[in-house]
Protein backbone atom coordinates (compact mmCIF):
# COMPACT_ATOMS: atom_id res chain seq x y z
CA UNK A 1 0.00 0.00 0.00
CA UNK A 2 1.40 3.41 -1.00
CA UNK A 3 2.18 6.12 1.54
CA UNK A 4 -0.37 8.44 -0.10
CA UNK A 5 -3.13 5.87 0.31
CA UNK A 6 -2.12 5.42 3.95
CA UNK A 7 -2.58 9.17 4.46
CA UNK A 8 -6.00 8.97 2.81
CA UNK A 9 -7.06 6.14 5.13
CA UNK A 10 -5.87 8.11 8.17
CA UNK A 11 -7.96 11.11 7.10
CA UNK A 12 -10.98 8.85 6.51
CA UNK A 13 -10.56 7.32 9.98
CA UNK A 14 -10.27 10.81 11.48
CA UNK A 15 -13.51 11.82 9.74
CA UNK A 16 -15.30 8.79 11.17
CA UNK A 17 -13.89 9.50 14.62
CA UNK A 18 -14.93 13.15 14.87
CA UNK A 19 -18.33 12.43 13.29
CA UNK A 20 -18.82 9.79 15.97
CA UNK A 21 -18.26 12.37 18.73
CA UNK A 22 -20.79 14.88 17.38
CA UNK A 23 -23.97 12.91 18.26
CA UNK A 24 -22.80 12.53 21.86
CA UNK A 25 -22.40 16.29 22.21
CA UNK A 26 -25.83 16.85 20.65
CA UNK A 27 -27.42 14.28 22.96
CA UNK A 28 -25.99 16.02 26.02
CA UNK A 29 -27.01 19.45 24.80
CA UNK A 30 -30.57 18.39 24.00
CA UNK A 31 -31.17 17.79 27.70
CA UNK A 32 -31.43 21.58 27.91
CA UNK A 33 -32.90 22.37 24.47
CA UNK A 34 -34.53 20.71 21.42
CA UNK A 35 -33.70 18.97 18.15
CA UNK A 36 -34.41 21.95 15.87
CA UNK A 37 -32.15 24.29 17.81
CA UNK A 38 -29.43 21.66 18.11
CA UNK A 39 -29.40 20.91 14.37
CA UNK A 40 -29.38 24.54 13.25
CA UNK A 41 -26.77 25.74 15.76
CA UNK A 42 -24.54 22.82 14.75
CA UNK A 43 -24.87 23.72 11.07
CA UNK A 44 -24.37 27.46 11.60
CA UNK A 45 -21.17 26.80 13.57
CA UNK A 46 -19.90 24.30 10.99
CA UNK A 47 -20.37 26.83 8.18
CA UNK A 48 -18.83 29.67 10.20
CA UNK A 49 -15.85 27.54 11.22
CA UNK A 50 -15.15 26.48 7.62
CA UNK A 51 -15.62 30.04 6.36
CA UNK A 52 -12.91 31.25 8.75
CA UNK A 53 -10.59 28.45 7.68
CA UNK A 54 -11.23 29.25 4.00
CA UNK A 55 -10.41 32.90 4.56
CA UNK A 56 -7.31 32.13 6.63
CA UNK A 57 -5.90 29.72 4.03
CA UNK A 58 -6.89 31.95 1.12
CA UNK A 59 -9.15 29.40 -0.56
CA UNK A 60 -12.27 31.57 -0.46
CA UNK A 61 -10.86 33.85 -3.17
CA UNK A 62 -10.90 30.90 -5.57
CA UNK A 63 -14.69 30.64 -5.44
CA UNK A 64 -16.03 30.60 -9.00
CA UNK A 65 -19.75 30.02 -9.49
CA UNK A 66 -19.16 28.88 -13.06
CA UNK A 67 -16.55 26.25 -12.30
CA UNK A 68 -17.05 22.48 -12.37
CA UNK A 69 -15.62 22.20 -8.85
CA UNK A 70 -18.18 24.61 -7.39
CA UNK A 71 -21.15 22.71 -8.80
CA UNK A 72 -19.70 19.38 -7.72
CA UNK A 73 -19.29 20.69 -4.16
CA UNK A 74 -22.76 22.24 -4.31
CA UNK A 75 -24.34 18.96 -5.39
CA UNK A 76 -22.44 17.08 -2.66
CA UNK A 77 -24.12 19.33 -0.10
CA UNK A 78 -27.53 19.23 -1.73
CA UNK A 79 -27.67 15.50 -2.46
CA UNK A 80 -25.96 13.97 0.56
CA UNK A 81 -26.12 16.40 3.44
CA UNK A 82 -29.64 17.64 2.60
CA UNK A 83 -31.88 15.37 0.55
CA UNK A 84 -30.14 12.26 1.88
CA UNK A 85 -31.16 13.21 5.41
CA UNK A 86 -34.68 14.21 4.35
CA UNK A 87 -35.42 10.87 2.68
CA UNK A 88 -33.69 8.94 5.47
CA UNK A 89 -35.85 10.54 8.15
CA UNK A 90 -38.94 10.10 6.00
CA UNK A 91 -38.01 6.44 5.71
CA UNK A 92 -37.72 6.12 9.47
CA UNK A 93 -41.18 7.63 9.78
CA UNK A 94 -42.73 5.28 7.19
CA UNK A 95 -41.01 1.90 7.69
CA UNK A 96 -39.24 2.25 11.04
CA UNK A 97 -35.70 3.01 12.18
CA UNK A 98 -34.41 -0.56 11.86
CA UNK A 99 -35.52 -1.12 8.25
CA UNK A 100 -34.63 2.40 7.10
CA UNK A 101 -31.14 2.23 8.63
CA UNK A 102 -30.47 -1.20 7.14
CA UNK A 103 -31.38 0.04 3.64
CA UNK A 104 -29.49 3.32 4.06
CA UNK A 105 -26.35 1.47 5.10
CA UNK A 106 -26.04 0.05 1.58
CA UNK A 107 -24.63 3.45 0.53
CA UNK A 108 -20.96 2.29 0.45
CA UNK A 109 -21.91 -0.42 -2.04
CA UNK A 110 -23.45 2.22 -4.29
CA UNK A 111 -20.39 4.45 -3.92
CA UNK A 112 -18.11 1.61 -5.00
CA UNK A 113 -20.26 0.81 -8.05
CA UNK A 114 -20.69 4.47 -9.04
CA UNK A 115 -16.95 5.14 -8.62
CA UNK A 116 -16.26 2.19 -10.92
CA UNK A 117 -18.79 3.37 -13.53
CA UNK A 118 -18.21 7.14 -13.53
CA UNK A 119 -14.72 7.70 -12.10
CA UNK A 120 -12.98 4.68 -13.58
CA UNK A 121 -11.82 3.51 -10.16
CA UNK A 122 -10.73 -0.09 -9.78
CA UNK A 123 -13.22 -2.41 -8.04
CA UNK A 124 -11.11 -5.17 -6.44
CA UNK A 125 -12.14 -8.15 -4.33
CA UNK A 126 -10.47 -6.47 -1.35
CA UNK A 127 -12.63 -3.37 -1.76
CA UNK A 128 -15.77 -5.47 -2.25
CA UNK A 129 -15.00 -7.60 0.81
CA UNK A 130 -14.07 -4.64 3.00
CA UNK A 131 -17.19 -2.68 2.04
CA UNK A 132 -19.33 -5.75 2.77
CA UNK A 133 -17.84 -6.23 6.24
CA UNK A 134 -18.26 -2.56 7.15
CA UNK A 135 -21.86 -2.48 5.93
CA UNK A 136 -22.62 -5.66 7.91
CA UNK A 137 -20.96 -4.21 11.00
CA UNK A 138 -22.88 -0.94 10.81
CA UNK A 139 -26.07 -2.91 10.15
CA UNK A 140 -25.56 -5.01 13.30
CA UNK A 141 -24.59 -1.95 15.32
CA UNK A 142 -27.61 0.10 14.34
CA UNK A 143 -30.11 -2.75 14.45
CA UNK A 144 -33.10 -1.73 16.56
CA UNK A 145 -35.47 -4.52 17.70
CA UNK A 146 -38.96 -3.85 16.35
CA UNK A 147 -41.60 -3.03 18.90
CA UNK A 148 -44.62 -5.29 19.30
CA UNK A 149 -46.91 -2.50 18.15
CA UNK A 150 -44.94 -1.83 14.96
CA UNK A 151 -46.77 -2.44 11.70
CA UNK A 152 -44.98 -3.68 8.59
CA UNK A 153 -44.20 -0.89 6.11
CA UNK A 154 -45.61 -0.96 2.61
CA UNK A 155 -43.15 -1.75 -0.15
CA UNK A 156 -43.51 1.67 -1.75
CA UNK A 157 -42.41 3.33 1.49
CA UNK A 158 -39.01 1.65 1.10
CA UNK A 159 -38.39 4.10 -1.73
CA UNK A 160 -37.55 6.71 0.92
CA UNK A 161 -34.57 4.88 2.47
CA UNK A 162 -33.55 3.60 -0.97
CA UNK A 163 -33.37 7.17 -2.29
CA UNK A 164 -31.48 8.14 0.88
CA UNK A 165 -28.96 5.36 0.22
CA UNK A 166 -28.54 6.61 -3.35
CA UNK A 167 -27.99 10.18 -2.09
CA UNK A 168 -25.42 9.11 0.51
CA UNK A 169 -23.79 6.80 -2.02
CA UNK A 170 -23.38 9.45 -4.72
CA UNK A 171 -22.21 12.14 -2.28
CA UNK A 172 -18.53 10.98 -2.26
CA UNK A 173 -18.60 10.86 -6.08
CA UNK A 174 -19.44 14.55 -6.29
CA UNK A 175 -16.76 15.29 -3.70
CA UNK A 176 -14.17 13.37 -5.71
CA UNK A 177 -15.18 15.13 -8.94
CA UNK A 178 -14.84 18.49 -7.20
CA UNK A 179 -11.44 17.63 -5.75
CA UNK A 180 -10.22 16.43 -9.15
CA UNK A 181 -11.30 19.74 -10.69
CA UNK A 182 -9.86 21.93 -7.94
CA UNK A 183 -7.45 20.98 -5.18
CA UNK A 184 -9.31 23.06 -2.59
CA UNK A 185 -10.48 20.81 0.27
CA UNK A 186 -11.38 23.59 2.72
CA UNK A 187 -13.39 25.47 0.12
CA UNK A 188 -15.08 22.22 -0.88
CA UNK A 189 -16.14 21.51 2.69
CA UNK A 190 -17.34 25.11 3.11
CA UNK A 191 -19.50 25.05 -0.05
CA UNK A 192 -20.92 21.63 0.85
CA UNK A 193 -21.88 22.62 4.40
CA UNK A 194 -23.24 26.02 3.29
CA UNK A 195 -25.43 24.30 0.71
CA UNK A 196 -26.65 21.89 3.38
CA UNK A 197 -27.58 24.83 5.61
CA UNK A 198 -29.48 26.57 2.80
CA UNK A 199 -31.45 23.42 2.00
CA UNK A 200 -32.02 22.77 5.70
CA UNK A 201 -33.59 26.20 6.11
CA UNK A 202 -35.61 25.74 2.92
CA UNK A 203 -36.85 22.19 3.49
CA UNK A 204 -36.35 21.91 7.23
CA UNK A 205 -40.01 21.23 7.96
CA UNK A 206 -39.67 17.88 6.20
CA UNK A 207 -37.11 17.03 8.89
CA UNK A 208 -39.25 18.51 11.68
CA UNK A 209 -36.75 21.39 11.90
CA UNK A 210 -38.49 24.70 12.50
CA UNK A 211 -36.18 27.74 12.55
CA UNK A 212 -37.12 30.20 15.27
CA UNK A 213 -35.43 32.59 17.65
CA UNK A 214 -35.32 31.34 21.22
CA UNK A 215 -33.13 31.53 24.28
CA UNK A 216 -30.61 28.69 24.47
CA UNK A 217 -28.94 27.78 27.79
CA UNK A 218 -25.20 28.45 27.74
CA UNK A 219 -24.30 24.81 28.39
CA UNK A 220 -26.47 23.60 25.51
CA UNK A 221 -25.10 26.29 23.21
CA UNK A 222 -21.53 25.25 23.99
CA UNK A 223 -22.27 21.57 23.33
CA UNK A 224 -24.09 22.36 20.07
CA UNK A 225 -21.21 24.61 18.98
CA UNK A 226 -18.67 21.88 19.70
CA UNK A 227 -20.75 19.42 17.68
CA UNK A 228 -20.69 21.97 14.84
CA UNK A 229 -16.89 21.96 14.97
CA UNK A 230 -16.85 18.15 14.79
CA UNK A 231 -19.24 18.28 11.81
CA UNK A 232 -16.93 20.75 10.05
CA UNK A 233 -13.76 18.79 10.83
CA UNK A 234 -15.33 15.51 9.75
CA UNK A 235 -16.43 17.00 6.44
CA UNK A 236 -13.01 18.56 5.95
CA UNK A 237 -11.23 15.25 6.61
CA UNK A 238 -13.29 13.52 3.91
CA UNK A 239 -12.14 16.07 1.33
CA UNK A 240 -8.50 15.69 2.39
CA UNK A 241 -8.90 11.90 2.28
CA UNK A 242 -10.09 12.05 -1.33
CA UNK A 243 -6.89 13.88 -2.25
CA UNK A 244 -4.95 10.69 -1.57
CA UNK A 245 -7.17 7.81 -2.56
CA UNK A 246 -10.25 6.53 -4.40
CA UNK A 247 -13.79 7.20 -3.19
CA UNK A 248 -14.75 3.51 -3.37
CA UNK A 249 -12.08 2.60 -0.81
CA UNK A 250 -12.20 5.61 1.51
CA UNK A 251 -15.90 6.44 1.83
CA UNK A 252 -16.78 3.18 3.65
CA UNK A 253 -14.03 3.90 6.17
CA UNK A 254 -15.36 7.29 7.24
CA UNK A 255 -18.76 5.67 7.77
CA UNK A 256 -17.45 3.95 10.92
CA UNK A 257 -18.75 6.90 12.97
CA UNK A 258 -21.56 4.80 14.59
CA UNK A 259 -18.83 2.58 16.05
CA UNK A 260 -17.20 5.58 17.71
CA UNK A 261 -20.54 6.84 19.00
CA UNK A 262 -21.50 3.51 20.54
CA UNK A 263 -18.05 2.94 22.03
CA UNK A 264 -17.90 6.35 23.70
CA UNK A 265 -21.55 6.31 24.79
CA UNK A 266 -20.69 3.79 27.52
CA UNK A 267 -18.49 6.38 29.21
CA UNK A 268 -20.19 9.66 28.31
CA UNK A 269 -23.88 8.73 28.41
CA UNK A 270 -24.10 6.43 31.41
CA UNK A 271 -27.62 5.24 31.96
CA UNK A 272 -28.63 6.23 28.41
CA UNK A 273 -26.61 3.93 26.17
CA UNK A 274 -25.48 0.37 26.93
CA UNK A 275 -22.72 -1.48 25.04
CA UNK A 276 -23.70 -5.11 24.43
CA UNK A 277 -22.14 -8.25 22.94
CA UNK A 278 -23.85 -7.34 19.67
CA UNK A 279 -21.95 -4.04 19.67
CA UNK A 280 -18.70 -5.95 20.14
CA UNK A 281 -19.51 -8.16 17.14
CA UNK A 282 -20.33 -5.08 15.06
CA UNK A 283 -17.06 -3.42 16.09
CA UNK A 284 -15.12 -6.52 15.07
CA UNK A 285 -16.77 -6.60 11.65
CA UNK A 286 -16.08 -2.90 11.06
CA UNK A 287 -12.44 -3.12 12.16
CA UNK A 288 -11.94 -6.21 10.00
CA UNK A 289 -13.54 -4.39 7.07
CA UNK A 290 -11.17 -1.44 7.46
CA UNK A 291 -8.23 -3.90 7.62
CA UNK A 292 -9.34 -5.61 4.40
CA UNK A 293 -9.89 -2.27 2.64
CA UNK A 294 -6.44 -1.06 3.67
CA UNK A 295 -4.96 -4.01 1.76
CA UNK A 296 -7.07 -3.36 -1.34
Amino acid sequence: MSSELQIGIIYALMAGAVWGIGPLLLKRGMKYSNVSTATLVQQYVAVGFLALLSIYHGELVHLEFSSRAFWAFFLAGAVGASFGKIFYYKGIDKVGASKATSVKNSAPFLTAVLAFLFLGEELTWFIGGGVTLIVLGIGVLTRIPPSESATPGRLRYFLFPLIAALCFGINPIFKKVGMSAANLPILGAFITQTTALIFMLSFGRLLAIKPKWERVPAKALLLFALSGVTEALGSLCTFFALLYGPAALLSPIWRISPLITFALARFTLRGIEVVTLRDGLAASLIVLGVFVLSHG
